[in-house]
């Protein structure tokens, strides 16, 4: 199998966003100016899989309220896909 690059893997991520393709309850949210909307778990998930390192999950807040979650990964090498 020939390795992923970052590169590689964000051009794959990016044809693969879609309203159809993100969490059911952000569909109504989603806009192909923000493609990535939506897709923080299943893209930290797979990013983690190619490159490994760690998860992680924040508690997302609007005016006190928990409103969900974000994804991301800090990398081995120092860079953190967010």
């Amino acid at each position: 199998m020939i390795p992923w690059s970052l590169l590689d893997l964000d051009k794959a991520l990016r044809a693969s966003w879609g309203a159809d393709t993100c969490s059911p309850d952000d569909q109504a949210d989603w806009r192909p100016g923000n493609p990535a909307w939506g897709h923080c778990d299943i893209t930290t998930l797979i990013v983690n899989d190619v490159f490994g390192g760690d998860l992680v999950v924040g508690e997302l807040y609007l005016d006190g309220t928990r409103s969900g979650f974000h994804w991301w990964n800090p990398l081995p090498s120092g860079v953190e896909r967010i």
